[in-house]
Protein backbone atom coordinates (compact mmCIF):
# COMPACT_ATOMS: atom_id res chain seq x y z
CA UNK A 1 0.00 0.00 0.00
CA UNK A 2 1.35 2.96 -0.96
CA UNK A 3 1.17 6.63 0.71
CA UNK A 4 -1.09 7.80 -1.54
CA UNK A 5 -4.16 4.50 -1.48
CA UNK A 6 -4.25 5.82 2.38
CA UNK A 7 -5.96 9.05 3.01
CA UNK A 8 -4.42 9.48 6.69
CA UNK A 9 -0.66 8.95 5.17
CA UNK A 10 -1.21 11.74 2.83
CA UNK A 11 -2.97 13.66 5.71
CA UNK A 12 -0.06 13.91 7.59
CA UNK A 13 2.21 14.69 5.04
CA UNK A 14 0.43 17.49 4.04
CA UNK A 15 0.54 18.55 8.05
CA UNK A 16 4.29 17.72 7.82
CA UNK A 17 5.12 19.71 4.51
CA UNK A 18 3.09 23.10 6.19
CA UNK A 19 4.97 23.06 9.55
CA UNK A 20 8.17 22.87 7.28
CA UNK A 21 6.78 25.63 5.66
CA UNK A 22 5.86 27.44 9.10
CA UNK A 23 8.99 26.72 10.37
CA UNK A 24 11.23 28.25 6.99
CA UNK A 25 8.91 31.42 7.37
CA UNK A 26 9.34 32.12 10.61
CA UNK A 27 13.20 32.07 10.57
CA UNK A 28 13.44 34.22 7.74
CA UNK A 29 11.05 36.22 9.76
CA UNK A 30 13.51 36.19 12.72
CA UNK A 31 15.95 36.95 10.42
CA UNK A 32 14.75 40.12 9.04
CA UNK A 33 13.26 41.05 12.63
CA UNK A 34 16.98 41.15 13.14
CA UNK A 35 18.53 41.88 10.29
CA UNK A 36 16.92 44.99 9.26
CA UNK A 37 17.12 47.58 12.61
CA UNK A 38 21.15 46.29 12.99
CA UNK A 39 21.50 47.07 9.11
CA UNK A 40 19.88 50.31 9.51
CA UNK A 41 22.07 50.97 12.08
CA UNK A 42 24.91 50.48 10.67
CA UNK A 43 24.16 52.56 7.64
CA UNK A 44 23.53 55.06 9.98
CA UNK A 45 27.00 55.36 11.74
CA UNK A 46 28.28 54.91 8.62
CA UNK A 47 26.88 57.89 7.28
CA UNK A 48 27.62 59.81 10.44
CA UNK A 49 31.13 58.53 10.20
CA UNK A 50 31.78 59.44 6.65
CA UNK A 51 30.08 63.07 7.01
CA UNK A 52 32.65 63.72 10.11
CA UNK A 53 35.55 63.03 7.88
CA UNK A 54 34.76 65.68 6.31
CA UNK A 55 34.31 67.99 8.74
CA UNK A 56 30.83 67.81 9.90
CA UNK A 57 30.81 67.55 13.52
CA UNK A 58 26.95 67.58 14.16
CA UNK A 59 24.80 65.51 12.27
CA UNK A 60 21.13 64.96 12.74
CA UNK A 61 20.67 67.67 15.34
Amino acid sequence: MSGMDNPISGLQETAMDLSRELLAYGIIGVVLLIGLPALGIMLHRRKRRKLRQRGIKRYGH
